[in-house]
This record gives C-alpha cells, structure tokens and sequence, in this order.
C-alpha cells in the first residue's frame, strides 16, 4: 500500500466522520493556540521589559565608588594615612577609561543637597554634582538650551531644577494658613501652582546656600555661578518624575570651591584630589560583568543594574512555564478525546479492517492508516489554533493599550514570534501522532478470520 493511499484512505475517515473531527480539532487547535500565545507573550514581554529596564534602570552603566575599607600606607605622628588604596582618584578614572568597551566615564564629586538661589530670592533644593561636563554627552543627555562648554563658574540644570522656586516667607505663610485650616482645597492648589511653575534659568547667575538646621547661625552663600545650559526631560520619565529629580552638573573645579565657600569639607587636604562616584556607559549590556571585574582590581565598588535583568528573567520564565504548563494540559485533553475517537472508529470499522487484512495487508499497514489519521488530525488542530492566536492576540494588544495608555513608553504589545508558529503546529501533530499509537495498534490485532465469520 502506497503512502498516498493510506492519505487518501484518512482522509476519508476524516470528512466522513466530521463530528468526531471537530471534537479532535476543538481540543488540538486549543492547545496548540496556547502554546504559541505563551511563546509569543513571553518573548514579548521579554522585550518590552529589557526595553523599560534600558530606560529606567541603565542597564549598560555601571556606578563607582571608593572602597573606604581599604586604606593603606606609612603615616608619621598621629598615625594619619598618606595613601589609601581604595579612594577614587583623577589618576583611577583615565585607567578605567582606556579599558575595553568603555564608552565614557564621568567623574563625579557629589556635594549635599544645596538650595540654589536664583536674583529674586526664590530657591529650590537641588543635588549639585561636580564632573567634567564634555561627558555628559556620553550619557546620553542633550541640550534644550545652551550647552556645558565654557569656562569660569557655569552649571547645567536638568529639567527638574527648573521647577518648584519658591520665596521662603509666601511659603512660610502658605503653611501657617493651612496648617489653620488643613482641608483649604484653594490653599492646597495654590501651593501646587507655585510648586508647578517652571522657570527659564539660562544665562542667570544663581549662587547656593548650606544651612545647618541644627545650628541658624552655621548658613553659608556661595558666589554667584552662571547657567549656560538646560537639559531635556528624560523620554523614558514621566513629567512628575522629571520636576522631582533635581540635578545642577557644575565644573570639578567649581564643586570643589564651592566645598571651601560653604565649609562642606571636613577632611584633610587630600580629600581635595578623590571623588566620591563615577558613572561608566559601557558599550553594550553584555560587557558589563566584564568591564566591572576589571574596576574592581582598582580596589573600587561597583554596582550595575544585572540583577534586575535576572530578577526580571526569573520571573518572566516562570510565567512561560505556567502558560506552557496550561497548553500542556490541554493538549492531554485532547489527546484524550482523540484516543477514545479513534478507539471507537476502529469497533466501527472492524470489518474493513478484516477485509485488508484478507487482501494482504499487514500490521504496519493498517497502523500507518490510523496514525496517519491521527496526524492530519493534529496538523489541521495546529493551523486552526494558528488562527485562534491571532485572533487572541488582537483582543489582548487592545486589552493592554487600554490598560496601559499611560506608560511613558507606550502600552507593550504583543507580537506572534514567527519562530512559534511551525513549533504549535508540531506540537499538535506530535500531540496527534502520539494519540493514535494505542488505536492503531489496536486496530491491527483485530481477528480478520472472526470478522469474516460475523459478516
């Protein structure tokens, strides 16, 4: 019997029996439409996830930061360290650098959170850091207006720091009345209006005061430092966010003066020359775990962002796993209901199994007969649940677009991996091969000789 007959002869069975067939396919095409959803969802998740991560968390940057339980050297007197191996130097940051996959590295000396003055006499606090301003480039930030080059006493606000100037007396006032009057919706929406207002700070000359709240009389000034530039709201981040992430970037240079002017500094003279971070951009993600063991033989701390990619893959396998899990049982399903089909198709076709076997055909014959019924069962269970994703899928990406209409990035969609499709459709056939071992085995240890007799 040729493998074209055999085709032929299921195919039969299959349009004769439509019933059964639509029972078989109902449960195969299910299954198979599962399995590609989880596929396709997973991997899409997966994506917009590594997508958020890039955006929020930085995943190509590495921070640096000194290694304060490692100080060595030959101090004289009163045991005072003349070197220590762990600080974060200028010398430290032209070495990492030169290293292998390093896009840029910006040297950062991080003052405490000054308040930052503008002519009139409205302030906001802004956390002031010293670097070398031709890196912020690297960083990818870029300019709304002006820029970070010149020289003197300059600085360059982020879009936060243009927000929320506020005169201390009004606000002084402001909470007197609503501390009076707490459930004031106007006195509340008046201090939201001032706190909302965005001033233009380019080209004006802002200075920075410290206070010590614990002593009134410890408030410092600074001199006067000019905005040459602003920079533009961060894409992946909200506008609330934005106005509270409040950054000035001013010279190294003038982070240190500015150090003397308000008495920030409190430890030797050596202290002048180390930094206390740095932020490194490394070419790609996958080079981090590399550039960072490298750091590290400088005697530097560092701290990337990999772990919420693994935290993150943990979780989305686990999920996969789940939706998987789901499409396997549902395929056990099916396999049963094609099993207890095909058992009965063999009861009601005894007597053309006998008179095959009459006619001389053997075990394997009449097995690849039901087998290959069992297959094309699968194989139109697999293109069917290839339509049933789709159609899912469609429901789900408008699902998650109403859902998720808010998200800085766009609500995440979901896209059929092309890889998924033949994999469903495999796997109901295999589902179907699989099903139709036990009958057709059966069919072919039918009694042909008892058949004839009962004919």
């Amino acid at each position: 019997m040729k493998i074209r007959d055999v085709v032929r002869m299921a195919w039969g069975q299959i349009i004769r029996r439509k019933m059964v067939t639509l029972l078989c396919m109902i449960g195969l095409s299910i299954g198979s439409a599962a399995m590609i959803i989880a596929l396709s969802v997973g991997q899409s998740v997966q994506t917009y996830s590594e997508n958020t991560l890039n955006a929020n968390y930085k995943m190509d940057e590495i921070t640096i930061s000194p290694n304060e339980g490692i100080k060595t050297g030959n101090g004289s007197g009163g045991g005072q360290t003349k070197f220590e191996r762990g600080a974060l130097t200028m010398e430290k940051i032209r070495i990492i650098q030169r290293l292998p996959h390093v896009v840029a590295v910006a040297p950062m000396l991080k003052l405490d959170m000054l308040d930052m003055v503008l002519p009139d006499g409205r302030s906001t606090y802004v956390e002031v850091i010293g670097t070398e301003m031709q890196t912020l480039n690297g960083f990818g930030y870029r300019y709304s207006q002006g820029n970070g080059a010149g020289n003197g006493r300059i600085a360059v606000v982020n879009y936060g720091a243009t927000y929320g100037f506020i005169d201390q007396k009004v606000t002084q006032k402001l909470f007197n009345q609503l501390n009076a009057d707490p459930y004031n919706n106007d006195l509340l929406q008046q201090y939201n209006e001032m706190m909302g207002k965005q001033d233009q700070l380019m080209q004006q000359r802002v200075v920075f005061r410290y206070q010590d709240f614990s002593n009134a009389s410890k408030t410092k000034m600074s001199g006067s430092i000019r905005v040459s530039g602003e920079l533009i709201k961060p894409s992946a981040m909200d506008d609330m966010s934005a106005q509270g992430d409040k950054k000035v970037y001013i010279p190294l240079d003038t982070a240190r003066a500015l150090q003397d002017e308000l008495g920030l500094l409190q430890a030797d003279s050596s202290a002048l020359q180390r930094l206390n971070s740095a932020l490194v951009k490394v070419d790609n993600k996958s080079h981090v775990a590399q550039v960072e063991e490298q750091i590290k033989k400088l005697t530097l701390n560092t701290q990337s962002n990999l772990f919420q990619e693994e935290a993150m893959a943990g979780q989305l396998a686990m999920y996969q796993k789940a939706a998987i899990g789901i499409g396997g049982f549902i395929m056990v399903l099916a396999s049963l209901s094609i099993i207890v089909a095909m058992i009965m198709s063999t009861h009601q076709r005894r007597k053309q199994i006998g008179v095959m076997k009459v006619l001389g055909a053997n075990l394997w014959q009449i097995r690849q007969m039901f087998i290959a019924e069992a297959a094309m069962l699968g194989l139109m269970g697999g293109v069917a649940g290839v339509g049933i994703a789709y159609a899912a899928l469609d429901g789900v990406n408008r699902l998650l677009a109403s859902q998720m209409a808010d998200q800085t990035g766009g609500p995440m969609t979901v896209i059929i991996q092309q890889s998924a499709l033949p994999l469903g459709i495999v796997f109901a056939v295999l589902v179907g091969v699989v099903s139709g071992i036990y009958p057709a085995i059966s069919a072919s240890r039918t009694n042909a000789l008892s058949v004839i007799k009962s004919m």
